[in-house]
């Protein structure tokens, strides 16, 4: 039937009909307080003879931060994965990202709010006041061993101790990526702006760790209570100590998301490679048009790798000492451009932060199942999907369809189309 007699069935059953005027074949239907969507839904089924009947739901402009250089050397790659749309839903909120890295610099303008404080020890002293078994870890743990680590480093505290911050710009950088203040008008943004960040540093000054000290990095950011463990970098032979140690965080609810890795290989590195871990893959491939964000890395690990993420000439931040240092070239202030799967994995982590804040009840394994199930696909026949988190935030949970209808409405919708 045609707009003006599917509303006069309506109004005829004493539905309360929005005023409409023309011929479309649908009718807007008001929700009256106290009275479920799905509940109404299924009435007009029993009711009026109408084709579907789905909740009117909210259509959002895209929601752009302010940071100074969002506009000229993010947003192409955050809009390509939907961050836009999902900031609509979403920022972070508050979730504990662990980033197992080269440390982190506390200091800096994008990620000092974002530095998780363990308000249960004493800073500055010699006891482990919270018997986490880390020393003063008011600001995370360094487990970097003193007989591995490179001389160059100069370290002459035994870990574990409280020294987190970044002496390469590895671990800083990857930290922007994944949670860099947003909307504050000033350098960078992360994909989850609003989620905490736990320093857990396993690399050394030259970026080099070993599976020991990586896998101690990962009980202790689990017992913490981390809900996303950052990995970017890998060891090319499975070991017992770092599976026991993925395995152990998993069990305590720790999403892990590690990066494939960079010899251009079918193959993944460990922990990428372990059940439950999500492996990243880079994308970005230079073509006339510019990079295709789309296409595998030239670069990157690819055989069994969970998702891509952009890779290719990223931008995050670095500490101001690592400036000219290391292979680092600032941009405007500390920022800079990288490319590599170890940064395509903290956006990764990012997404899942972002889904964990707006859908807290969900399972590790339904988040997980929302980030696999909202892919886009790659340019390539053969490339791996590529993320999606503005269609994962998008997406609904816990639908509930209501018998002979064939979409069911959302709960909190205000009001139910049908037609």
């Amino acid at each position: 039937m045609d707009g003006d007699a599917l509303r006069g069935a309506l109004a005829a059953h004493h539905f309360d009909v929005v005023p409409q005027t023309g011929d479309d074949a649908f009718a807007v239907v008001r929700v009256p307080v106290g009275v479920r969507v799905d509940d109404l839904a299924r009435k007009i089924a029993g009711s009026v003879a109408v084709r579907s009947i789905e909740g009117d739901g909210i259509v959002r402009a895209m929601r752009t931060p302010d940071d100074a250089l969002y506009a000229s050397g993010q947003a192409r790659y955050l809009e390509l994965i939907g961050a836009p749309r999902a900031w609509e839903r979403a920022t972070g909120g508050e979730v504990l990202i662990a980033v197992i890295d080269s440390g982190i610099a506390w200091d800096h303008p994008d990620l000092e709010g974002r530095i998780f404080y363990n308000t249960r020890e004493t800073p500055l002293s010699s006891v482990d006041a919270d018997g986490n078994g880390c020393v003063g870890d008011i600001v995370g743990c360094n487990f970097v061993s003193l007989t591995t680590a490179d001389p160059s480093c100069g370290y002459t505290l035994a870990p574990p101790n409280w020294l987190t911050n970044d002496d390469e710009g590895h671990g800083t950088f990857v930290a922007g990526l994944a949670a860099a203040a947003g909307n504050n008008a000033i350098g960078v943004t992360g994909v989850a702006w609003n989620a905490r960040i736990l320093p857990v540093k396993v690399l050394d000054c030259t970026a080099t760790g070993r599976i020991a000290d990586a896998a101690a990095g990962i009980r202790y950011a689990a017992r913490m209570g981390a809900q996303v463990i950052n990995v970017s970098f890998g060891a090319t032979t499975d070991s017992l100590v770092l599976r026991e140690a993925v395995e152990e965080a998993q069990a305590r609810g720790s999403i892990i998301v590690a990066s494939a890795g960079n010899e251009s290989q079918r193959a993944i590195t460990y922990p990428a490679a372990y059940p439950g871990v999500i492996s990243v893959a880079a994308s970005g491939r230079l073509t006339a048009q510019g990079i295709d964000y789309r296409a595998l890395a030239t670069f990157t690990n690819f055989g069994g790798v969970d998702v891509m993420a952009p890779g290719v000439n990223v931008l995050s931040t670095i500490p101001q000492a690592a400036c000219g240092n290391r292979g680092w070239v600032c941009l405007d202030g500390p920022y800079a451009s990288a490319s590599g799967s170890s940064f395509a994995t903290p956006i990764v982590a990012g997404a899942v932060a972002l889904l964990q804040s707006l859908h807290p009840d969900l399972s590790a394994a339904m988040i997980r199942a929302l980030i696999f199930d909202t892919r886009q696909p790659g340019s390539g026949p053969n490339d791996p999907g590529i993320i999606d988190v503005g269609a994962a935030a998008e997406r609904p949970v816990y639908r509930e369809p209501a018998p002979g209808v064939s979409r069911a409405s959302a709960g909190d919708a205000k009001s139910a189309p049908v037609d």
